[in-house]
């Protein structure tokens, strides 16, 4: 059916009005087709807000990084390289780290970054928990959440070596999504593997299979690429299973491995060997005849009782690296609650886990990232197998656990690993002795010192018995197992056991005996504490004003251009240098740091006019700060060329009060604030909250507490002033570091701003909030406490015993 004149004029409306076309326009314009397939692509990914790569890698701003502080500069790495610890919001990191990269690469990662591991929020709607109370929740749900990960994702890519890999760590709600978005980003082609990582061993449920593993989707940046071969340990059943012989000279079990291959060849492993000629059945050795005799000569070739049978070769248990690693990962548990690895950290995954994947994809000294960092797995293990490594999280709480953990590092990966074979997994060739033996007496290892010795006294007395009532066969031979040190009998009288169960034997009144021992469990290898290299806390998309404007210029200028967006391209006009780029526009930043004492007036613009010869319906930019100013005006106009003035930071504020957002980053305290958490809506400076707390001793039954009591608590943003908030309404959460050093802060304890509400009444009831820590757990002269609102402003408190009256 034609189109009518209205749909015409709707038509030429919208692409008049540069509007997107809705959908139902496909059908009228293209009729009978109900796909419109782009070359090259027969299928992809849609949905709502869907970006284009080249747009992500155009639109996302890169956020400068500020510095922070250094930590552990005594232990500094040879080359110069720091590990990167980056609070805020990822995407505008990463793309500030993609931008050094294709510029100066003063941070080093060019090429570098070899394995990438991230753990994205699952878009679960689950809470995860600390202490009971929200840490983050990811509520980025459809579409949005789809799209939040793909420009990282996108980013990712660009960040990667060339032989470096990803891997994403998924739940089961949207995993399938983000295959397609990764074999969209990578390339299918670049697809390894789907890894299953069984977390939980149950989960009950009424109405459906328990959900009890997790995906890890693992994908190369190219064909080659780091890979190192993994192995997972054996149990004794798979020993018992194939390795079942025992080797009469040494006593070691061994499995028997194939000396020929299949096809004849001519040359030396075609050759006749002892007789033996391997074309008769199709083969040929696998090694020449020359390396048969030195096999045979070390005892390394099982020669079978059968006349005519083709030897093997010995491959001994104790040399065997255990079985090659699959997809599914079922030997890596969940950390209990009493593991000492646990840091009440939501989502906080195995050291092992991560163990694992980094020994896989990376090699001393490359770099790993984790844009996702949580508790700071990823960094700790990094930093325990000699790799780098740069971690990144929008979140405060996350920021401080990792910091704090990696002041704390040892040298064990995860909990210390127990031994936990039974008895008669620890004696070799106990299937043997079940077996073959008629009677078998088994001495534990709870047998204390001088309690059940094997002497020739107790085997005389069990011969005794046996013969009176007939508990042998002829022939037949009594078993024994026990603890080597039980066995208190003359070395003169005993032999090796050739074949059969056991290792020593015995003949005591006709009969004979045969005893295994109990190998002693494995101890683990004694962790000790390994100090963390060096490595520097950066801020990103927030950031300290006061810091910036003390900044040299060297350092000042290039900072300043990121923060406003400006092509770092110097150019000049009529022989006055400019910066920069503001679209198609000239932008000129004044140098502050040098000229702290000179303002800008109407006179500097009248002669900046003269200087560029501004012309009808041009735009010029200046950017400084405010305090550099002597008139309030954004824009100024002469003979109709317009200089903008860009003003550090009522610029930036410009920004948040255009979205209606008080700062840059938020907090989490409730579901609607987690987008705001993993989103950044700009750029933001810090401003200290408005604080007021006093300390006191709360003397109990038995115990004391040392109380905080929070009497007012406001922020104070770029956007609002403390009077715009209700007492406590922006308070998000107390970290406390109980034994304070003076120096570093180490988290100690977390409390939440909806557990204080509860027990001050709610918030609208709320005249204080208490921080309650019992006295004895107050264990130094110092400790230090940070209150932080929801949008990332901290106030930093110290206070002494002395305070607590």
């Amino acid at each position: 059916m034609p189109l009518s004149l209205d749909e015409k004029r709707e038509l030429l409306r919208l692409i008049e009005a540069d509007q997107p076309l809705p959908g139902h326009w496909r059908a009228r314009l293209f009729p009978g087709n109900t796909q419109v397939l782009e070359v090259g692509k027969e299928y992809r990914l849609d949905y709502a807000g869907k970006m284009k790569r080249e747009e992500v890698l155009a639109r996302t701003p890169a956020a400068p990084w500020q510095p922070v502080r250094s930590f552990c500069a005594e232990r500094p790495h040879p080359d110069g390289w720091r590990n990167l610890l980056v609070w805020g919001d990822n995407l505008l990191a990463l793309r500030e780290l993609l931008a050094d990269q294709q510029g100066p690469n003063r941070f080093g990662t060019r090429g570098k970054i070899r394995l990438i591991y991230i753990d994205p929020p699952f878009a679960t709607r689950q809470d995860f928990m600390k202490d009971k109370e929200k840490a983050y929740r990811d509520k980025v749900l459809g579409a949005q959440f789809i799209e939040f990960l793909r420009r990282r994702l996108i980013l990712l890519r660009e960040l990667l070596a060339d032989d470096g890999s990803i891997y994403v760590h998924l739940d089961t709600k949207k995993g399938h999504y983000i295959k397609a978005v990764l074999d969209e980003v990578f390339g299918e082609e670049n697809f390894i593997n789907q890894i299953i990582w069984k977390r939980l061993s149950a989960h009950n449920d009424a109405v459906k299979y328990g959900p009890i593993h997790d995906t890890i989707f693992f994908y190369s940046k190219g064909e080659n690429y780091v890979w190192n071969k993994q192995f997972a340990g054996v149990s004794q059943e798979y020993l018992n299973q194939f390795f079942d012989q025992v080797d009469p000279n040494n006593g070691r079990r061994y499995a028997r491995g194939d000396l020929t291959a299949r096809d004849i060849r001519r040359g030396e492993t075609g050759k006749p060997w002892r007789g033996l000629d391997p074309n008769e059945n199709g083969n040929h050795w696998k090694v020449p005849p020359t390396e048969l005799d030195r096999l045979d000569a070390q005892g390394r070739i099982h020669w079978p009782a059968k006349e005519g049978g083709m030897p093997r070769l010995k491959r001994y248990a104790d040399e065997i690296e255990g079985v090659q690693l699959q997809d599914l990962w079922l030997d890596i548990k969940l950390m209990h609650n009493l593991s000492q690895e646990r840091l009440s950290y939501p989502t906080q995954k195995p050291e092992q886990l991560l163990e694992r994947i980094i020994r896989a994809s990376s090699n001393e000294g490359d770099i790993v990232l984790d844009c996702f960092a949580g508790s700071g797995t990823t960094a700790a293990v990094a930093e325990k197998l000699g790799r780098r490594w740069i971690a990144m999280d929008c979140g405060k709480l996350a920021i401080y656990t990792t910091q704090k953990r990696l002041f704390s590092l040892t040298t064990a990966i995860g909990a210390a690993k127990k031994d936990d074979r039974t008895e008669p997994e620890r004696v070799d060739g106990w299937a043997d002795h079940l077996k073959n033996a008629p009677g078998l007496l088994l001495i534990t290892e709870k047998a204390r010192k001088g309690e059940c010795d094997i002497t020739l006294a107790l085997l005389e007395d069990l011969a005794e018995l046996a013969t009176r009532h007939g508990l042998l066969k002829k022939d037949a031979a009594f078993s024994l197992v026990c603890p080597e040190a039980k066995l208190r009998l003359p070395a003169d009288r005993l032999d090796d056991a050739d074949d059969g169960p056991g290792v020593k034997r015995i003949t005591v009144r006709d009969v004979e005996f045969r005893f295994s021992f109990i190998a002693p469990k494995d101890k683990p290898a004694r962790e000790q504490p390994l100090p963390a290299k060096e490595f520097t806390l950066y801020r990103a998309g927030v950031y300290d004003l006061a810091a910036i404007k003390d900044l040299p210029w060297a350092d000042y200028r290039p900072f300043v251009l990121k923060l406003f967006g400006v092509r770092d391209q110097p150019h000049t006009r009529y022989g006055f240098q400019l910066d920069g780029y503001l679209g198609t526009h000239s932008a000129l930043l004044w140098n502050y740091p040098d000229h702290k004492n000179l303002t800008l007036d109407y006179g500097y613009v009248d002669d900046l006019h003269r200087v560029l010869r501004g012309q009808p319906g041009e735009r010029f930019y200046v950017i400084a700060p405010v305090v550099a100013m002597a008139f309030l005006e954004d824009e100024i106009t002469r003979q109709d060329a317009t200089y903008v003035f860009l003003k550090v930071p009522l610029s930036v504020l410009a920004r948040l009060i255009e979205r209606h957002e008080p700062a840059a980053l938020k907090q989490p305290t409730r579901e609607a604030d987690v987008n705001e958490v993993i989103d950044a809506v700009g750029f933001d400076f810090i401003s200290q909250p408005q604080v007021v707390v006093a300390a006191r001793r709360d003397q109990r039954e038995l115990f004391a507490d040392c109380v905080l009591e929070i009497r007012e608590f406001r922020s104070q943003t770029l956007a609002t002033d403390p009077e715009d908030f209700a007492n406590f309404e922006t308070f998000s959460m107390a970290m406390v570091d109980l034994d304070y050093n003076g120096d570093v802060f180490r988290l100690s304890r977390v409390f939440w701003a909806e557990d204080l509400f509860k027990e001050a009444g709610e918030l609208e009831q709320a005249q204080r909030l208490e921080i309650r820590i019992p006295e004895q757990d107050f264990i130094s002269a110092r400790l230090m406490v940070i209150l932080c609102d929801r949008y990332g402003n901290e106030k930093t408190l110290v206070f002494g015993r002395e305070d607590f009256r």
